[in-house]
């Protein structure tokens, strides 16, 4: 009896540890929850959590690791399912601040960088202000409901030790990175269309009337119609994000079922 009880015991530690590596790797990309500014205390404390609420639906359907190696390469799949599918709404998040970063540097703001608190790198100031109301759309629609949920899916599903890595989740991870482009155009195309105008119309003001100081007059008008527009842009980016974060909560299910190898 005691035999049996300590036996129990070692699978579940050996599950729960697989169930904490897709699940911290999930959590530590997850824009929010994964941010720079959750102190590291916390992140940890949430991971383990979710990972006990979890391991109950894997144990006695995991595949054990034999040797310690073996327990090695059953968690690189386990890490690279948790990161695939944090990877799908970084890539919404990162076309929103190409997108401010274009109109930036349109607008002359190509030196004003801040520095980012959720990366903890130098982003331009539109960008991190777009950066920003994407996080709160983000919490807003309750996308990160949907990717916890399809966490405890995954476990229902595919328990730990029977995923296997699939030529195809990374095809379909460069195909959405192409999205990011699109997304940066459809988001800012509006303002940048409008610079551009206001460009052009400076170059003729300067062909045919030589005595205007274009370069005094065009900074600040450049300034202040981008950031009239930008403001515009900001009250309908939910309209634009709704779509392209409804396509990443809908290729969570192809990302799990490529792991499990159906």
């Amino acid at each position: 009896m005691k035999l049996d009880f300590y036996a129990y015991l070692a699978e579940y530690a050996a599950v729960f540890a697989l169930v904490l590596v897709r699940v911290g790797f999930l959590v530590a990309f997850l824009p929010v929850f994964g941010s720079r500014l959750v102190p590291p205390m916390i992140k940890a404390a949430s991971i383990l959590v979710l990972a006990l609420i979890l391991t109950p639906l894997a144990v006695g359907r995991t595949k054990m690791p034999a040797t310690a190696w073996e327990f090695l390469l059953l968690c690189v799949p386990e890490a690279l399912l948790g990161l695939s599918m944090a990877f799908l709404v970084r890539l919404v998040f990162a076309g929103v601040q190409f997108g401010g970063q274009l109109l930036g540097f349109q607008m002359g703001f190509g030196v004003a960088n801040v520095i980012d608190p959720a990366t903890g790198v130098e982003a331009p100031v539109l960008a991190q202000m777009a950066y920003l109301v994407a996080l709160l759309l983000f919490l807003v629609f309750d996308i990160h409901h949907y990717f916890f949920l399809a966490l405890g899916e995954s476990f229902k599903v595919f328990p730990p030790g029977t995923l296997k890595g699939s030529k195809e989740v990374f095809h379909l991870l460069v195909l959405q990175g192409e999205d990011i482009f699109r997304l940066a155009i459809r988001i800012l195309a509006p303002a940048m269309a409008i610079l551009l105008l206001i460009q052009i119309a400076m170059g003729i003001v300067s062909r045919f009337v030589p005595q205007v100081n274009v370069m005094i007059i065009s900074f600040p008008l450049t300034i202040g119609v981008g950031l009239f527009f930008f403001g515009l842009t900001l009250q309908v980016l939910g309209r634009v994000l709704e779509p392209a974060y409804g396509e990443a909560v809908r290729s969570l299910p192809f990302i799990m079922r490529a792991f499990g190898g159906h």
